[in-house]
């Protein structure tokens, strides 16, 4: 790794949440420059950092309240089936004082596995919009404002509906959803080899919400399993990727930021397989699978996300820029676990 390149993957590393209300969890993902896998994903040339876990129901009410401290909704941001479905888990209370007016439910779902929460659960009821605006807060500091969720990586500018936006141009390290090369090496790739299941592993995973303890045990299955919904991220903690995700197999389905064509257009390349995930189907999420596309503007209770730190597609003669950008990031101090390098 050159010195440059290692710079670089301590940016990405070290950028993003810091000293604010909401902390993300970043595994590295590194041997930049792999080959793709044989249906033509994977290749990512830049080292980059994911989150380890799906994006929770207490992280996203911090945005919630952070964006819309005075309950109007901007952009349609919150969706009321957080607050009436069982499954959802954020309620909103229009009579709360300012910055205080969404809240994670109390406890978790009936017939839940023991110890399951709401605010441990990944956040569902979102759109891949809401989902974009989520990570644009992130990347402007977590402002209390909702200009800050509007423009980042995306340019959203009160968009809901149709075909995604591309990612901004620009320079040094962005907070982003995954793309669809993104999620799936760091769901699949093992550093030299693509593996069939996104938990390090070639052999079919088991449907369990209570042998969490098992290799390549997820939760899939629906009435099969039994489970009703999703349970506590990270629950799984002998069936990670090889980068050390959590849960990219089943809980639930996980937005990539790559968009369909023709047919497809208003839709988004989707991962991984939910909680409702019959086992008969759940080769539809392996690393062979044809790809899967949802609506970009689809809220449902099967569909959640996790975001990634990535280096933003460079404008013409941003590399002085980027060299300052890397130079203003050393005097951060960031946790061991943002900082480890893979070779």
């Amino acid at each position: 790794m050159t010195t440059f390149t290692r710079g670089m993957a301590i940016a990405v590393a070290c950028v993003g949440p810091m000293a604010f209300g909401v902390t993300i969890d970043y595994a590295t993902v590194g041997n930049p420059g792999n080959l793709p896998n044989t249906n033509g994903w994977g290749a990512v040339p830049d080292t980059f950092s994911i989150s380890r876990y799906e994006t929770t129901n207490t992280q996203f009410a911090e945005f919630l309240n952070k964006v819309d401290a005075a309950g109007t909704n901007p952009s349609g941001v919150y969706n009321s089936l957080m607050g009436s479905d069982t499954i959802g888990g954020i309620t909103f209370n229009a009579a709360a004082a300012s910055g205080s007016k969404y809240a994670v439910k109390a406890g978790g779902p009936a017939g839940s596995p023991a110890g399951t929460s709401y605010g441990n659960m990944p956040v569902v009821f979102v759109s891949w919009f809401s989902a974009a605006r989520f990570a644009n807060w992130l990347h402007n500091g977590q402002q209390a404002n909702a200009a800050s969720m509007e423009h980042g990586i995306y340019t959203l500018a009160n968009q809901t509906s149709g075909e995604i936006p591309p990612r901004n141009p620009g320079s040094g390290p962005q907070v982003a959803l995954p793309s669809r090369d993104e999620w799936y090496k760091a769901a699949f790739f093992d550093t030299a080899h693509y593996r069939i299941w996104a938990c390090s592993s070639n052999v079919a995973p088991l449907n369990t919400v209570t042998g969490t303890l098992q290799p390549c045990a997820a939760n899939f299955g629906g009435a099969d399993t039994p489970t009703g919904g999703p349970i506590n991220v990270g629950s799984y903690l002998n069936s990670t990727s090889s980068y050390g995700l959590y849960d990219v197999l089943g809980n639930v389905t996980e937005y990539t930021d790559t968009g369909g064509t023709s047919a497809d257009a208003d839709k988004v390349q989707v991962f991984g397989g939910s909680w409702a995930t019959p086992p008969e189907d759940m080769s539809l999420w392996n690393s062979a699978a044809p790809p899967v596309f949802r609506i970009s503007s689809g809220a449902t209770s099967q569909i959640g996300f996790r975001v990634a730190v990535v280096q933003a597609v460079p404008e013409p003669s941003a590399a002085a820029v980027v060299a300052a950008g890397l130079a203003s990031l050393t005097g951060y101090r960031c946790r061991q676990r943002w900082s480890v390098i893979r070779a």
